[in-house]
């Protein structure tokens, strides 16, 4: 039995369960020792990189009600444009230091890129972007999803794995003691 056959799409290495203690650490090599070492080593990565993927998906959540809230500016926007009506709005100038501005033909929209970068761009063109990177995190959010349930599943299976081992070495010890 080969632990490191079958890999998720991330390249996270899946734990078969030990069904055969004696046959699995003839096959590996290893003490009970060492195995319950090597196991609980595997544990720790696998706890290490769950803990990463959720601290990735959280800033991926974290994300969306921008882009939800972008989207529905853009509505609001476009919707002013057909009529043919002024953007009448409220922004922040500085920190608590709000000013209103009428916006006369509202037809571009600026947004911020990161690092410091604004760019201008059309209401339609502006839209592509903010969905395309909507979409962006929401499938980045579901791989996390999928991914994170797999860990999840590589960590219980590899928590029976080191509780078999153990629980097979206090055997062959008690069985060892009474002879």
């Amino acid at each position: 039995m080969s632990t490191e056959a079958a890999t998720s799409k991330r390249g996270i290495p899946a734990m078969d369960v030990i069904e055969d203690v004696d046959k699995w650490l003839t096959a590996e090599g290893l003490s009970i020792e060492e195995a319950v070492k090597m196991l609980r080593e595997r544990l720790a990565k696998y706890e290490y990189v769950e803990m990463s993927m959720t601290q990735q998906k959280d800033k991926m959540n974290e994300k969306l009600p921008d882009y939800e809230n972008s989207l529905k500016i853009l509505d609001a926007l476009e919707e002013k444009k057909e009529k043919g009506e002024p953007f009448h709005t409220t922004y922040l100038l500085s920190d608590e230091v709000y000013t209103k501005a009428v916006v006369p033909k509202p037809e571009k929209v600026c947004i911020w890129l990161g690092a410091g970068v604004m760019a201008e761009y059309d209401l339609a063109e502006a839209r592509d972007l903010l969905t395309k990177n909507h979409d962006g995190v929401l499938k980045i959010i579901a791989e996390l999803t999928s991914e994170l349930a797999y860990t999840k599943d590589q960590i219980t299976t590899t928590q029976v794995n080191v509780a078999h081992v153990y629980n097979h070495g206090v055997v062959k010890k008690k069985a060892t003691s009474a002879k």
